[in-house]
């Protein structure tokens, strides 16, 4: 381990088991086989580990204690605070601190700055670490968990996406539209990929062999001028948006222009039912709710469980519009 000052992460990693393991050994729970504590206590022994406070804050009587960090490009998407705001929620009633990070792509500072935070476990949300990034986490046995991002190996929780495209193909055309648009997000996601794939599937199945794509920013304001550009074009009486915060500005535009155009959003975000636009609905606050039952569970397991990866599947909200 070297010279320097020995961690609660390096006990965790000598003896193989988890952060909330070492936690709980240090402050005599119940909760530990005995094998495990053994080889918990004869490490920190050896190694002449002195437990800080912080350190000590996994497992007090029946409440999980500890720091969860959440790595996020962006708070201010709607849909993206929904799901935070459900994770705080939970982690609260839990004991549970929850740190935010800002995330630049793939820079080793921001990982440094979560590991000098000595998290219990990490939540990443909408893109995946590279192999930089998971070695240094994995290196000081920090568990993570995905949001809103597929990983065939790795914990995470993620939308059927191209199923809820074709969920907006349906609505469009049993809303009787005949020429259809998207409104794709820049700069491109994978999700952006999926809904678009399973939107333009659905409408092949319909005779429809090429389907025009406009582009938006993540923002209301976006939305509403590629909305403008659309009725503008004057072809098209159907638009599905990647996202709720781009059809809630594309919306606005076509309500005050009075053009006859449908319109659908995606993600079941809370502004929707009052704004009256219909919405496949990934549903934020069981995706926040779900996101932090499952890493609580994952960092207190004594060894990293199998990977767990939890599918949503979208559902249709229907507002008319």
């Amino acid at each position: 381990m070297g010279k320097g000052k020995v961690t609660i992460e390096d006990i965790a990693r000598e003896a193989g088991v988890g952060l909330g393991t070492v936690s709980r050994v240090l402050n005599n729970s119940t909760h530990v086989a005995e094998e495990t504590r053994k080889r918990v206590l004869d490490v920190v022994k050896a190694r002449q580990y002195q437990p800080s406070a912080a350190a000590s804050k996994l497992a007090r009587n029946d409440v999980v204690e500890s720091t969860v960090g959440l790595l996020l490009p962006d708070i201010g998407n709607h849909y993206f605070f929904e799901i935070f705001e459900a994770i705080y929620r939970k982690f609260r009633g839990l004991g549970i601190d929850l740190v935010i990070f800002n995330y630049e792509k793939h820079n080793p500072k921001v990982i440094r700055r979560i590991l000098d935070a000595q998290l219990s476990a990490l939540l990443i949300f909408a893109f995946q670490l590279d192999d930089i990034e998971r070695d240094m986490l994995k290196r000081r046995n920090v568990r993570y968990l995905y949001i809103d991002y597929p990983r065939e190996h790795e914990h995470c929780i993620h939308t059927d996406n191209i199923h809820g495209g074709r969920l907006a193909a349906r609505y469009l055309l049993e809303k009787g539209v005949t020429n259809p648009c998207y409104i794709a997000v820049e700069p491109p996601a994978q999700s952006n990929e999926e809904r678009y794939q399973g939107f333009s599937q659905e409408l092949a199945l319909h005779g429809y062999t090429d389907c025009a794509t406009f582009h938006a920013g993540l923002s209301e304001e976006s939305g509403y001028e590629a909305a403008r550009l659309i009725i503008e074009d004057g072809r098209y009486d159907g638009i599905f948006c990647y996202c709720d915060d781009i059809a809630l500005g594309a919306v606005r535009a076509i309500r005050e222009s009075g053009a006859k155009i449908r319109i659908i959003g995606f993600d079941g975000v809370r502004t929707t039912r009052f704004a009256a636009l219909s919405t496949v609905s990934q549903d934020p606050v069981r995706i926040g709710t779900q996101a932090a039952v499952q890493i609580v569970r994952i960092m207190q397991g004594e060894r990293e469980p199998e990977p767990l990866r939890l599918e949503i599947t979208p559902t249709l909200i229907d507002y008319d519009s």
